[in-house]
């Protein structure tokens, strides 16, 4: 046995595996095991090429194997957790985690993990916790903060997202997101000046991105400034460099302003210019088809949103475009006068809302989707029974108390729906308030 020799053909498999030669670097640990079946380096070296080429179960026998080797082996636990996710396994997953953590793996990728699992499973609290506890361990990667900060962000905790945020730039000055993020959420507090700060920072590190410059055409529309906006797009278009990434995120742009302006029929325009050079690409664009159905329900074009929304729910990954038009397509049915077909899709997509409400608790748009189903087929009591529930979790939010109107007002209960809507106007900036 010549340790040397087994080091030697360790190394060379990881230069190979460096260069994504993942079957390559195997022939090398394969070597290595010959000369040393009992060097537990080999085993996770040969499970983590195996998961590279995504062959999981010949994976988890190199990491089984190790285990052999050593069985408080906390790195090799912490591979099998990995492996269990991938396989779809979360109890197992979360099991193999806690086991790595029990035997002294205490690196920031397995809480960073064990932080995706709750999140996930909808747990944001645990979730948040161990991403701090990741943070603790490795305070200088920048994506688990960022992951902090956007669960912070959904939580509703704007101060907590803010000094992560900082802590990000702090750390990471040379990351683009979290300066990219503290800009969106100034933008949501209106705190315009701040934001124009975070942005000029920005800029000047990154004087090239188009994010930046599409951030300010954000900052320009918020200040009014219209025409402004209307001309750095241009210039975006024009500029050398400029990409058909990029052009179609500019022609969604414009179609957000128009859409302000109430010039639908341009919105569309630009929206179908967006999709064009997404086909062009190979690529379903489930935002640009989402704004679509959108703009064309406000145009009364039902065949039109019915077709988007069977096209998002076909085609679109999991995430609120699709849910949403898992609402759209029966709402679409119902206003083209098919209440009969309408129906049973209103009952799928309130079971799908329940179920989704039920394995991630946390996930209120779930419960308004559901809420605004059960209101559209007439089953009020139950509606309100649903958006009061929301409006219990998250009070300060104007959408769910704007649906509890629309269902008191389907009951007859009009003094109630009136002092609704007075909490509601005083949730708006004082220029909005009716008087």
């Amino acid at each position: 046995m010549d340790n040397l020799q087994v080091q030697e053909y360790l190394t060379q498999g990881a230069v190979l595996a460096g260069q994504g030669k993942h079957e390559e670097a195997l022939a090398y640990y394969d070597k290595a095991e010959k000369e040393n079946p009992m060097n537990i380096d080999v085993y996770l070296s040969k499970g983590i090429a195996y998961a590279n080429l995504d062959r999981l179960d010949e994976a988890k026998e190199q990491f089984e194997k190790a285990l052999k080797v050593n069985r408080t082996s906390g790195l090799a636990y912490f591979h099998l957790g990995s492996i269990a996710l991938l396989q779809g396994n979360i109890a197992l997953g979360f099991e193999n985690y806690n086991k790595a953590i029990a035997n002294g793996f205490d690196d920031a990728q397995v809480y960073y993990s064990i932080g995706l699992l709750h999140e996930e499973k909808g747990e944001i609290d645990m979730a948040i916790r161990n991403y701090s506890k990741a943070i603790m361990r490795d305070a200088l990667r920048p994506d688990i903060r960022i992951r902090k900060a956007r669960l912070l962000l959904q939580s509703n905790h704007i101060p907590e997202a803010l000094q992560t945020l900082d802590e990000t730039i702090l750390t990471n000055p040379d990351v683009f997101e979290g300066y990219h993020l503290k800009f969106s959420i100034l933008m949501q507090l209106k705190q315009y000046d701040k934001a124009e700060e975070v942005l000029k920072t920005a800029m000047d590190l990154f004087p090239k991105d188009p994010g930046f410059i599409i951030d300010k055409v954000t900052l320009f529309i918020e200040q009014k400034k219209v025409d402004e906006a209307f001309a750095l797009l241009d210039e975006l278009e024009k500029a050398e460099g400029t990409d058909d990434a990029v052009r179609r995120r500019i022609y969604m742009e414009r179609a957000q302003i128009y859409a302000t302006r109430d010039d639908v029929k341009s919105a569309i325009t630009a929206l179908e210019q967006a999709k064009a050079l997404s086909e062009k690409a190979g690529e379903f664009d489930a935002e640009v088809i989402f704004l679509l159905a959108n703009c064309h329900l406000s145009t009364e074009e039902y065949e039109k949103v019915l077709s988007y929304s069977r096209e998002l729910l076909e085609k679109a990954g999991e995430g609120y475009n699709k849910e949403t038009a898992r609402y759209y397509e029966p709402l679409a049915l119902k206003l083209l006068g098919r209440m009969d077909e309408a129906l049973p899709k209103y009952k799928a997509a309130i079971n799908e809302y329940r179920n989704q409400s039920l394995t991630a608790p946390g996930n209120l748009d779930a419960y308004l989707l559901r809420t605004m189903c059960l209101r559209d087929i007439g089953e009020y009591d139950k509606a309100l029974e649903l958006i009061d529930y929301v409006i219990t979790l998250q009070s300060e939010r104007a959408e769910p108390r704007l649906l509890r109107i629309a269902i008191l007002e389907a009951l007859g209960r009009n003094e109630e729906a009136s002092e609704e809507a007075k909490i509601v106007n005083a949730m708006l900036p004082e220029e909005l308030r009716k008087k």
